[in-house]
Order: structure tokens, then C-alpha cells, then sequence
């Protein structure tokens, strides 16, 4: 192991900063760093006649580059020794014992005795393994000579002009979204205008025959003490001859003033205008939230739902339902009631602080008796992974990565913790994508040919976690 430290210290010492391969033709600087000759060629020469070191980025002359032949005879040294070396890479490096299986859960060789130290991993026969990675990799090699295959003949010009078309109808369809919404909120505010401004010349005919019918002097409180102020200082007679203009023969008030609702802001315009034009928005726009709930029938035994069929956990135990053709056997999943054979769907998940879930949707016919594997293979039916190939497009979180569940699977660096995911289907077009729901950010997207019904789909695995499905809130 010493040794093998030593060469790998000498290694760096002789490698290129520039290339990252070991030098050729090694030139020294003026501040002591050595680069490929032709690597430092290539760096432009600043105003000021000086080229500045790729490695400490110090300003030196060209007059004090100069041939380094110490690094040439390190550089061949290294190359005979690592000639010589010999290959310890069939052994475990822990133990210094052969290799002899393949951990399906953590991907990587173990020998014997590390085998023994992780008695909870599923382990197969290093043969067995090769052979099901190489069907595999001849599965992606096929696909990306098809790949290759339909790019024949295109060179970068084609491609350049095949982006810029995308980008055209991607900004094509953007604009016609934003200008379709205006058109609507402009419709919107149009007709609220119209509404307050009806309400406002009612509220005003109403006060001008209340006018009328008091010889266009409207009847106010202030108009009426003053009328019964002045006939209280009257003597008996003047007073009684003018009472009738102010009581009935019952002794009721004759003009009492006529109460109005003249207060624009209450009724009908003090409701939550956004929220009331929302309401009224969701009927416009093409694609509104789907209410998603969870169908029991094919929940896990293990998993628990709520009531209303939105909320799916882990529980203690495996409860007493009957193992019916739809249920997931062997594999902690549900899927929703519903499913898609048409039309665009979108709805949301909130995932909190649950720490191994995968959500996403599945075709109507997705193995539902098979055990858990963290690959496919064909010539296994004991095993079933969640991929496109299985009828399967979902984003996972597991150990702190959040992944897509391509064939491979892709890692998705994400900026913060993702709570809230949104789904976006599209049938038609065989789209599926997801979103941060909190942020509206894009964070993948599947592309495949939808051929049968397509059904919400969730896993969940830990205890004390939980799925839960949203509808959309202002």
C-alpha cells in the first residue's frame, strides 16, 4: 500500500495541469510550475508580453520558459513502473482476498469475508452477475447504435438548425399561452368594470326618486330634526296646523328617511377578487389539476391509506386484506383509482421529510407478484425494477439522492430538499414530467408511446413516512 501511494504521489507531481495526462515535452516557467509544451503554446499571450501560469495564474515571460529534462526522466521512469506493476485488481483491497460475489444492493464486488460482514445484502456469483450486466450493456450498445443510426448523414449545421426550429416553437407556444391569458384577465376585468359601473347607476336612479318624491329634496336625518327642531319652538295653535306634515293620524313620522345600500364596497365586490377570478380561470385553462386518489385494491398489504384515499404510510404490520390480482405482492406501492388513456393530467405529491419514496405513474399492466431488484434483466422473472422498459416513468429519492428512473437511472442535483413534486402527463404527446412544485422548476422529463392506460403510481418503504396528495390551494 505504501507503494502504491508513492506512485500515485509521483503520478500527480508529472501530470499536466492543462491536459490532466502526464507530460509531454515538459517546460518549466518562471515560477517553478511545469506544463506540456504544446498545452502551454496554446494559452494567449496578455498585452502586456506575459502568459500567466495555469497553475498559480503568476505573470512570466516567455524568455523564462525554458525545457524541463528532470520531468522527461520522471515521466519514462513512471511509465516502466507502472509497466511492472502487477495487476492486483481481482483481489479485495480490505481483506486481500479474491473477489467471489456481486452485492445487488450496494453494486460492487466483495469477497468472502466482506460478504460475511453485510449479511443483509443479496448477493449472486460474480458469472452470474457479468452475464446479466452484459445483456444490459448490449441492450444500451443497441440503443444507441439506433440512435446513431437515425443521426446519419447530420452534421452540426443540421443540428444547429433543427434547435433553432425546437426553439421557435417552444417560444411559438409560450407566446400564445401568455397571450391567450391576457386576453382572458383583460375579458375579466372588462366585465367586473361593467358590473360595479351597473350596481353604480342603480344605486344612483335610486336616489333620484327618492329626490323626486320629496319634492327633489332628498329626506336625510339632518332634514328632519331641523323640521321638528323648528316646530317645537312654534306655540300651540302654529304647531298643531302643521303637524300632519310631519305625523300620520296613527302618530308615525310621515318623511322618514329612506335607508340605501349605496356602499359600492360591500356585496358582491367584496369578495377576494383574485381568488374569484381564479375560480373562474380554471374552467378556461386546458390543463388543471386532476384530483388524484389512491385505489386500496392494489395498496400493498404493509401500506395504510387514509379515508379519503390521498395520504399513503408504512405501517407495523402486514394487515389482513386478500392477495387480489390488482395488489402489489411483493412491492411497497399503490396506484390511483384512475386511469389515463387521453387528455393532459397534472397533480401534486407532497413527499415532506419522507426518506425513500418513488412517485411517478405506470401502465395498467405493471408486474404487481414479482420481487424488488435495483436493475432489470430478461431471462429473470423473480425480479422486477421500476424503469419505462417495466411500464414505470418516476422520479426516486433513496440514500439522500434524488434520481429519475431511466434505464440507467440518472441522478438529479437538486438545489435544497424537494417537498412538494408535481406530475405532468401528457398521453397524447407520451410525456411525463416533474416539477418542484414549491419553486415551479423543471426536474425531468420521460418521452415514450403510451399504448394502454396510465395510472398515478407510488412507492414508499420506510416507517413512519408518508405520501400524501395535493390539490392545488392559491
Amino acid at each position: 500500500m505504501a507503494c502504491e501511494e508513492e506512485i500515485n504521489k509521483l503520478k500527480e507531481q508529472v501530470t499536466c495541469a492543462l491536459c490532466g495526462q502526464l507530460f509531454k515535452e515538459p517546460v518549466t516557467m518562471g515560477c517553478g510550475h511545469t506544463s506540456c509544451k504544446d498545452c502551454l503554446n496554446k494559452i494567449v499571450i496578455g498585452k502586456d508580453g506575459k502568459v500567466s501560469c495555469p497553475t498559480c495564474s503568476a505573470d512570466c515571460s516567455p524568455v523564462d520558459i525554458v525545457d524541463n529534462e528532470l520531468a522527461t526522466k520522471l515521466v519514462e521512469t513512471l511509465k516502466k513502473i507502472l509497466e511492472l506493476k502487477p495487476d492486483v485488481g481481482d483481489d479485495c483491497q480490505k481483506h486481500n482476498l479474491p473477489y467471489t460475489v456481486f452485492c445487488l444492493d450496494d453494486m460492487r464486488l466483495m469477497c468472502d469475508k466482506m460478504a460475511k460482514e453485510h449479511p443483509n445484502c443479496r448477493t449472486i456469483p460474480i458469472k452470474e452477475a457479468a452475464e446479466r450486466f452484459k445483456e444490459k450493456l448490449q441492450q444500451a450498445l443497441e440503443n444507441l447504435e439506433t440512435v446513431a443510426k437515425e443521426n446519419v448523414g447530420r452534421d452540426e449545421q443540421m443540428n444547429l438548425i433543427d434547435l433553432k426550429n425546437q426553439g421557435d416553437k417552444v417560444r411559438d407556444k409560450i407566446e400564445t399561452a401568455f397571450i391567450s391569458l391576457r386576453k382572458y384577465l383583460e375579458k375579466e376585468e372588462i366585465a367586473v368594470m361593467a358590473q360595479v359601473e351597473t350596481q353604480e347607476e342603480r344605486f344612483l336612479q335610486e336616489l333620484e326618486e327618492s329626490s323626486a318624491g320629496t319634492g327633489g329634496n332628498p329626506v336625510t336625518i339632518d332634514h328632519l330634526t331641523g323640521d321638528i327642531r323648528k316646530q317645537l319652538t312654534q306655540e300651540d295653535i302654529p304647531l298643531l296646523k302643521n303637524i300632519s306634515t310631519i305625523f300620520d293620524r296613527t302618530g308615525r313620522l310621515v318623511r322618514k328617511p329612506k335607508e340605501m345600500p349605496i356602499d359600492l364596497s360591500q356585496g358582491g365586490f367584496n369578495l377576494p377578487l383574485q381568488y374569484a377570478v381564479w375560480k373562474r380561470t380554471l374552467k378556461y385553462i386546458d390543463t388543471v389539476p386532476t384530483a388524484v386518489t389512491l385505489n386500496p385494491l392494489t395498496a400493498n398489504a404493509h401500506l395504510i391509506l387514509s379515508r379519503d384515499g390521498t395520504e399513503v404510510r408504512v405501517g407495523d404490520k402486514q394487515e389482513d386484506i386478500p392477495d387480489n390480482p390488482e395488489r402489489f405482492s411483493r412491492w411497497l406501492s399503490v396506484l390511483g383509482s384512475q386511469g389515463f388513456t387521453s387528455g393532459r393530467h397534472t397533480w401534486e405529491v407532497e413527499v415532506g421529510d419522507s426518506t425513500i419514496w418513488q412517485v411517478g405513474v405506470a401502465k395498467g399492466s405493471v408486474p404487481r407478484k414479482r420481487g424488488f431488484a435495483p436493475f432489470h434483466w430478461q431471462e429473470s422473472r423473480k425480479f422486477f425494477t421500476p424503469e419505462p422498459q417495466a411500464g414505470v416513468w418516476a422520479l426516486a429519492l433513496q440514500d439522500g439522492d434524488y434520481t429519475a428512473l431511466t434505464s440507467p437511472p440518472v441522478q438529479l442535483l437538486l438545489k435544497g430538499k424537494l417537498r412538494m413534486l408535481g406530475v405532468y402527463l401528457d398521453y397524447a404527446a407520451g410525456q411525463v414530467s416533474f416539477y418542484n412544485s414549491d419553486e415551479m422548476t423543471h426536474l425531468h422529463t420521460f418521452k415514450d408511446k403510451f399504448t394502454e392506460a396510465i395510472f398515478p403510481y407510488f412507492y414508499i418503504a420506510h416507517k413512519g413516512d408518508s405520501l400524501k396528495l395535493h390539490t392545488l390551494g392559491l
